[in-house]
């Protein structure tokens, strides 16, 4: 057997010696790089040989990572260690992100010269029972007890906590220091409960799940929890305040997938952190939906995505030119009716489902259906015509959202100069290098880039300055009462004066009356959008408007 049989028969013996552990081996002259067959399948590579692979696995890395990962294989082959050793967040198959550590050696030949690049990747996302960062259950282990507790029939209640902008500490202090926080946190956690089960379940969230306690139990945990995390967490000898969310719920409904029971509390979660400043979200205590039926809509709703978006139409709301009030693109924007609830507002149904990993999947079918429709049925009357469509941080985050957005173009025939994508709120929590570089690639393809809700967000004008942005949206917060409140008019003019100034185009939300209209008409906005001149309507009722 000559040295590359060997080679070959050494690296296959250690690459199936752990399905989470991989093997690379990266041929510097060649600029091919082998890895493990398990670590193509999980990550979805283009083979067991890649080329530029520096390259490809730099496209999965989280883009908060990137720049790290790129940074110490830079070093690695300018001479300046001999030695890669970091940990990151890459996007598996599934298009989740898994915590990897990554720890390879340069090896060089009798001259000196770098040979090959070769050493390990541990998966810590790889499903097993036990997180080795926390100690806990791992979120594999929660939805495994979630079965259990619904084949059993068995009431249960589950908190899930959260920590807020972890992410500032990582950035700060490192990964290092970050999981011994985890770590901290969590055995916090064990030292509290006596009766319950505790998990990690993904990122800075824990699940702690009882079916003993009684709900003042559970929220009094949260409060001492909360206490804990705000007052008694040490960094390197000093101590950090860290602001915590909560939800909570009971489940008494045992004909519902465990998926849709994490959906929901994850929603609570989300409400918590970014609507109510840390207080404990209850679950589905609300006004028009009770925790039981919100549950069984959750259920419904990913059914039904699972069965081909079954129950989701598209409406149209039209924009008009702001001089001359014709038509000149639209809205789109998805409904869902579906029995016994009838219409359930996308207000409503898109916030339940914006966490879970079918989001995406409606999301594709939005854009497609949307694009098959106005190529069909309006560009042969309107050429020009321009279609705004939604883009949320989750779409953005896939590995695949490129490729899926282009695939879709193609497919449909739509011209990408015909469409604009709306960034969404929460976009904005996105890292700012990633979200610009993903703007250029877009704007590069034809399509143009829209800030919706312009205003909301305390980020909004950096964001004006810092992305290649078309056109703005100014949301109708602004607009409403405009009539009778002067510092919404000069405000208003600001930004819109702005805009021009940046030669950025303009719409302006919410025109729902005359004397609106004519306020706004003042400043010099490029379209409106609003009841005045259409609710959303179905293609069909839309393609009757074009025509009047």
């Amino acid at each position: 057997m000559d040295k590359m049989g060997l080679l070959s028969k050494v690296f296959e013996a250690f690459a199936n010696s752990s399905e989470s552990r991989y093997v690379f081996l990266f041929d510097v002259e060649k600029n091919i790089c082998r890895f493990s067959r398990s670590c193509v399948d999980r990550f979805a590579l283009p083979g067991e040989y890649v080329d530029n692979a520096g390259e490809v696995w730099a496209s999965i890395i989280n883009p908060a990572d990137r720049f790290r990962f790129q940074k110490s294989l830079q070093d690695l082959f300018t001479g300046n260690t001999k030695i890669h050793d970091m940990s990151y967040r890459a996007l598996d198959k599934t298009g989740e992100y898994v915590v990897c550590s990554c720890k390879g050696f340069l090896i060089d030949d009798d001259e000196g010269h770098p040979v090959y690049f070769a050493g390990t990747i541990d998966n810590h996302g790889i499903a097993t029972e036990y997180d080795p960062i926390t100690n806990l259950y791992t979120r594999y282990k929660l939805l495994n007890d979630l079965r259990e507790y619904q084949e059993r029939k068995e009431k249960y209640k589950i908190l899930m906590v959260g920590l807020c902008n972890f992410h500032e500490i990582n950035n700060i202090y490192g990964y290092e220091v970050g999981n011994k926080v985890l770590k901290n946190f969590a055995e916090k956690l064990i030292d509290y409960l006596d009766g319950a089960f505790v998990f990690h379940a993904g990122g800075t969230k824990f699940a702690i799940v009882s079916s003993v306690f009684t709900e003042e139990k559970m929220s009094s945990i949260y409060k001492e929890i909360s206490e804990y995390a705000r007052n008694s967490i040490e960094i390197e000898g000093s101590k950090v305040a860290i602001n915590i969310g909560g939800s909570l719920s009971e489940v008494r409904n045992f004909d519902v997938d465990v998926h849709t029971i994490l959906t929901g509390v994850l929603l609570g979660l989300d409400e918590s952190i970014h609507e109510k400043h840390g207080e404990l979200v209850k679950f589905g205590n609300d006004n028009y939906i009770n925790n039981h039926d919100r549950i069984v809509v959750i259920n419904t709703l990913r059914n039904c995505i699972n069965d081909g978006c079954k129950g989701f139409y598209m409406c149209y709301q039209p924009i008009v030119n702001a001089n001359t009030e014709k038509l000149v693109g639209a809205e789109t924007l998805v409904r869902w009716n579906m029995e016994p609830f009838g219409n359930i507002s996308p207000g409503d149904f898109v916030a339940w489902l914006e966490n879970d990993p079918l989001f995406y999947d409606l999301s594709y079918w939005i854009m497609k259906t949307s694009m098959t429709a106005i190529k069909e049925k309006v560009l042969p009357i309107m050429p020009d015509f321009l279609l705004n469509i939604n883009l949320s941080y989750m779409q953005l985050e896939r590995q695949n959202f490129r490729t899926d957005l282009l695939r879709i173009i193609d497919e449909v025939g739509y011209p990408p100069k015909n469409l604009c994508l709306e960034l969404t709120e929460r976009c904005k929590l996105l890292d700012e290098s990633f979200l610009r570089n993903e703007m250029i690639f877009l704007k590069s393809k034809g399509i143009k880039i829209a800030l919706d809700d312009f205003g909301t967000g305390f980020s909004a004008l950096e964001l004006l300055i810092t992305l290649p942005i078309d056109a703005i949206k100014i949301d109708r917060s602004f607009v409403m009462d405009i009539e009778n409140v002067k510092e919404k008019q000069y405000v208003v003019d600001a930004i819109l004066a702005c805009a021009r100034n940046m030669n950025i185009s303009s719409t302006i939300e919410g025109i729902e009356t005359v004397s609106m209209k004519e306020i706004m008409k003042n400043y010099g906005a490029t379209s409106f959008q609003g009841y005045l001149y259409s609710k959303p309507v179905v293609i069909d009722e839309f393609v009757k408007l074009l025509q009047k």
